[in-house]
């Protein structure tokens, strides 16, 4: 009897140790659009990202944001691990804001943690520059608001801060800080976001530091120069990010201003003088906030969150949001363009049996100019969905693409929000408050994409929850968030545009 117990015990062990290697295979387990953590007691999205690739790990480093939390308590540093960008692990807390219970944590210079880096020295030990952030810092006798900090961890699970480090600019606005190695100056950089109110009025910059060791004291960090002077505006430019690939030097940040999009610069030489842009200088629209360059081995990526809605259903891009992840590919001239990543093709392949509201298998769609029509198909499931499909543009009028959240199996009509390939305006555009086919209101996001007439157009789609990010063409992306897809009807629609939409396949 002793043995059967035992030969059944062994046998449901490994029933269980084999649901547990299947579920990390589970589409349904898939998550490419991740927020901070796990909790589900709690109303937490990921913020500010600070990617670190090591030993075959994506470390997804981030602000966590969560509601309810003291106002002047705020946003400590969590991790999430990933090896394919699809399957995500929760690994906590990594750096932790003051403890609101000590009486004195309101003077203390990190009530709240801002972005920073990760990177590892020779000796294999890991750290962390970050900003510390004290919105009552002035009246609590602190020199600014603002100031950079250190913290390092032999493993990446115990992290401890220097505490006597303390770097601070000359203003309040001093922050997101990304160190890196220059292995041709032989020596550390750090890149922090600032104001110079040294020179004369007060220009946005990114500042360079400069030390000759991770273990250096905030007093040997020395300034060097205004590693780039904000070329377009008076904006500040949020998480700067530092990248070489094949010869070209590439600097990325956040527009802290109206575009809300996520720009890069670049120089053709390490010691180029000038920095230079593209006629299309941002990396997807407002829907990809505060982007960082990482590389992963020899691909380079770019992270940022997809935010939340300021009218939770409807309205502008609020703060804190969603994990988006592009993988980036390099044109000759040295643009980037942000495509979906492979692991997304070569994982989400299990065909979906939609259907058009008619019963009929989606095949091919001709559109004629001056005309609307919309051709309704299921409800979206829930769960991760990929498209692909190919358009071939027929004309230069009104708009055509894809609609979401209808509220039946209906064909000529449109959902709540669009998707919209605009040739009349060339652009790439999503709204998010559709009252017809003559009302869109205000676009929510936006990219500039010039169409040419008889051209085909590969476009790949992935869907995730309430985000969507959409790749034309191998050339652009644009992310946004749209609350009602999922388990509503959508279409494919023309708004009196002339294009031909064929090979369209749906992968869950």
């Amino acid at each position: 009897m002793k043995k059967w117990l035992a030969l059944i015990l062994v046998l449901a062990a490994i029933c269980v140790a084999m649901t547990a290697c299947n579920k990390s295979t589970d589409v349904d387990a898939a998550n490419v659009f991740p927020v901070s953590t796990n909790e589900d007691s709690l109303d937490v999205t990921m913020g500010d990202v600070m990617p670190f690739y090591d030993n075959g790990v994506m470390n997804i480093y981030h602000l966590r944001n969560s509601s309810g939390n003291n106002p002047n308590f705020y946003h400590p540093i969590a991790r999430l691990t990933t090896v394919d960008f699809i399957h995500y692990t929760d690994e906590g807390i990594a750096l932790s804001y003051a403890d609101e219970k000590d009486p004195d944590a309101i003077k203390s210079v990190d009530a709240a943690l801002g972005t920073g880096s990760f990177i590892k020295d020779n000796n294999g030990l890991y750290h962390c520059f970050y900003t510390g952030h004290n919105d009552k810092g002035i009246e609590e006798g602190l020199p600014h608001v603002e100031v950079i900090r250190h913290a390092t961890s032999p493993d990446q699970k115990e992290w401890t801060k220097i505490e006597e480090f303390k770097l601070y600019g000359h203003e309040n606005d001093f922050r997101d800080p990304y160190v890196y190695w220059d292995s041709v100056d032989n020596c550390y950089y750090m890149l922090v976001t600032t104001r110079d109110n040294m020179s004369g009025g007060s220009p946005a910059v990114i500042r360079r530091y400069t030390a000759t060791s991770l273990d250096a004291t905030s007093d040997e960090w020395t300034f060097l120069d205004n590693f780039f002077i904000n070329d377009a505006g008076d904006f500040n430019m949020e998480c700067p990010s530092y990248i070489e690939l094949n010869g070209f030097y590439y600097l990325a940040y956040s527009e802290q201003g109206n575009n809300r999009v996520t720009h890069y610069r670049y120089k053709t030489s390490h010691d180029d003088p000038e920095w230079h842009k593209f006629e299309r200088d941002s990396i997807d629209a407002s829907g990809f906030y505060a982007g960082r360059l990482e590389k992963a081995g020899e691909k380079l990526y770019a992270f940022a969150w997809c935010a939340r809605l300021a009218g939770g259903t409807t309205g502008g891009f609020d703060w804190g949001g969603n994990l988006v992840t592009h993988e980036l590919v390099q044109k000759e001239n040295g643009e980037l363009c942000a495509v979906m990543p492979q692991n997304y093709k070569e994982y989400f392949t299990h065909k979906a049996s939609y259907k058009s509201v008619d019963g009929k298998d989606l095949s091919e769609y001709a559109f004629e100019e001056d005309k609307f029509v919309a051709f309704g198909v299921d409800e979206l499931k829930n769960k991760v969905t990929r498209m692909s499909f190919t358009v071939t543009i027929v004309g230069d009028k009104g708009n055509f693409g894809l609609s979401f959240g209808l509220d039946g199996a209906f064909n000529n009509r449109l959902g709540s929000a669009v998707m919209a390939f605009d040739l009349e305006n060339n652009c790439v555009s999503c709204y998010n408050n559709v009252s017809n086919k003559l009302r869109y209101g205000s676009p929510l996001a936006s990219v500039r994409y010039n169409f040419e007439q008889g051209k085909s157009y590969a476009v790949d789609v992935i869907i995730d929850g309430e985000v969507l990010s959409v790749y034309l063409g191998g050339d652009i992306a644009i992310t946004a968030r749209i609350t009602d897809m999922k388990e509503s009807n959508f279409a494919f629609y023309s708004n009196g545009a002339g294009a031909q939409i064929k090979d369209i396949a749906i992968y869950e």
